[in-house]
């Protein structure tokens, strides 16, 4: 059995979070989605909370503790505004977090203290045109030259382009298209000559988080700065992080979920048609039943799967499971929300609105729903390939 409830220890830490949360980035959720930008002065707070450091242990000036409170910091804060977590995790934990996984101990001890204290933000460029779920279909090239390496192509739907320094970007550096063998990991800094940032994009929802596209025309970095010091481990590299990755995409899709149930039931009380409440409806309670089930059923694949991982085992099937089902729920109660407000929650005027935009790119991003079922079905097939062998 796993016990999925959260210690006393986490609930202060979840207190803290919604204090935040209610304080520091309520105030400002509606502005940035409209303005499509996020407040400089929100990173410092990030930073100064330590938040920024929260994938980050401690011997290297994070505040790192465990996976479920990277759970609990994901769903309080996007319980307000999702564009928080969605900027703040590729920083902590696909670009800090990976490079204390697998960097050397002069790329951590160079790297995570400013990243730990937000002096320097960071961001992981993984997605080409070409090659997004494919990752062994990578066409962006790392070549040796001299005592370091030329890096060559694009990369797109990069979170974070606008300020990030500091980009976790992986390659082709040798092989052929497919062989795993061939892909390398690189710490790529802003200032490095032949790199630039792109077109920003114009997105649906999660707006306060920006995302666009880098350029590496001839870009050179030092050899120091391959990941882990040795060419050919970026897949290994990136699977090594890709659990934590998919269980923080559920915990910011649980706080959409969760805000979008919160706003419907609280809705459902006040508004009267026909004399009485719509929640006196029949209806209305059936929606509200199923959201409220849902919502829980997600909340605990998602804390299971985190627990697993933090007691160091392997959780591949339970985050695929935790990301397909929390970012679908999400999507289907957000949903399920804006048809309970009716006409009201089609207006920007109710936070619904922004919700439902937000929900969707969660099954898109991080592994799309698809690719979490086929692994899924790969773990279900390796389960059944070891239980035969006993």
């Amino acid at each position: 059995m796993i016990d999925v409830e959260p210690s006393q220890e986490h609930l202060r830490f979840k207190k803290k979070v919604r204090d935040f949360a209610e304080r520091e980035i309520r105030p400002i959720a509606k502005s940035m989605d409209v303005r499509q930008e996020f407040p400089a002065e929100l990173f410092k707070k990030l930073a100064r909370f330590g938040y920024a450091g929260g994938g980050i242990p401690a011997e290297y000036g994070g505040t790192f503790s465990d996976y479920i409170s990277i759970v609990i910091t994901g769903e309080e804060m996007s319980r307000v505004s999702a564009s928080v977590p969605v900027a703040l995790f590729p920083h902590s934990i696909l670009c800090a977090h990976n490079i204390n996984l697998s960097g050397t101990r002069a790329q951590k001890e160079k790297y995570l203290p400013v990243l730990a204290k937000g002096e320097e933000w960071g961001a992981m460029a993984l997605a080409e045109a070409s090659a997004g779920s494919d990752v062994l279909s990578l066409r962006t090239k790392a070549e040796r030259s001299g005592d370091g390496y030329v890096l060559k192509g694009s990369k797109t739907y990069i979170t974070n382009v606008p300020f990030a320094e500091i980009y976790l970007v992986f390659t082709r550096s040798g092989g052929k298209r497919g062989e795993e063998k061939g892909i390398s990991a690189f710490i790529v800094e802003r200032q490095f000559a032949g790199f630039s940032t792109g077109k920003i994009f114009d997105k649906m929802g999660l707006r306060g988080s920006p995302t666009g596209r880098i350029h590496m025309r001839k870009c050179r970095v030092p050899e120091e700065n391959l990941l882990g010091g040795e060419e050919g481990r970026g897949y290994e590299q990136l699977l090594s992080g890709m659990d934590v990755e998919r269980v923080s995409w559920a915990s910011i899709a649980l706080g959409i979920g969760r805000a979008s149930f919160e706003n419907a039931l609280d809705y459902s009380r006040k508004r009267k048609q026909f004399g009485k409440p719509i929640l006196a409806f029949q209806m209305i309670q059936w929606m509200i039943s199923e959201m409220a089930v849902d919502l829980e059923a997600a909340r605990l694949l998602t804390y299971r799967a985190a627990t697993l991982i933090d007691r160091g085992q392997k959780a591949r099937f339970e985050a695929s499971a935790a990301k397909l089902f929390a970012t679908e729920t999400a999507v289907k109660i957000s949903g399920q929300a804006v048809q309970i407000y009716g006409g009201a929650g089609y207006i920007k005027d109710h936070s619904v609105e922004r919700y439902f935009r937000d929900a969707k790119v969660l099954t898109v991003a991080a592994g799309s729903s698809e690719i979490q079922r086929l692994i899924i079905v790969h773990e279900l097939r390796k389960r059944a390939a070891g239980s035969e062998g006993n």
